[in-house]
């Protein structure tokens, strides 16, 4: 059995006050650190019944997914906003400095993206990098 080493009444503890949500939250480690220390340290004669682990095992699943969950909606959320963004260009007059050419003014017809996420503005039948883009006025 493990000892638990005693206090000294004298000593003081200091908390930081900043201490973000975060810190304060139990990830997907932190589940798979708790489940091994718990199987480590467990009665051998009174083991985690098979209920009770298939449901913590459950829970470990469903953590996971909703981490992958929310990771793949906010690469989601922050492309929607890039093509929302770009798409204020549509019908604007624009110059763009691709690296590989000379610039190119004119009006954009087409905001379309691909499969990895770049966005592109199309001008007179040709697509360029929206990042390639540096000035914008409005068509009249």
């Amino acid at each position: 059995m493990s000892s638990v080493s005693s206090v000294d009444s004298t000593s003081t503890t200091t908390t930081d006050s900043t201490t973000s949500t975060a810190e304060s939250t139990l990830d997907y480690d932190d589940f798979l650190e708790l489940l091994t220390v718990q199987l480590e340290n467990q009665d051998p004669f009174n083991p985690l019944s098979d209920t009770d682990f298939i449901a913590q095992m459950a829970n470990f699943s469903t953590l996971e997914e909703v981490s992958n969950f929310s990771d793949n909606f906010s690469t989601f959320s922050a492309r929607q906003q890039q093509l929302s963004s770009a798409q204020t260009f549509l019908g604007k007059t624009v110059t763009v400095e691709p690296s590989d050419s000379d610039s190119v003014t004119g009006s954009v017809t087409a905001v379309t993206y691909d499969s990895s996420g770049d966005i592109y503005v199309t001008i007179d039948g040709t697509q360029y990098d929206v990042s390639d883009i540096t000035s914008t006025t409005s068509s009249e």
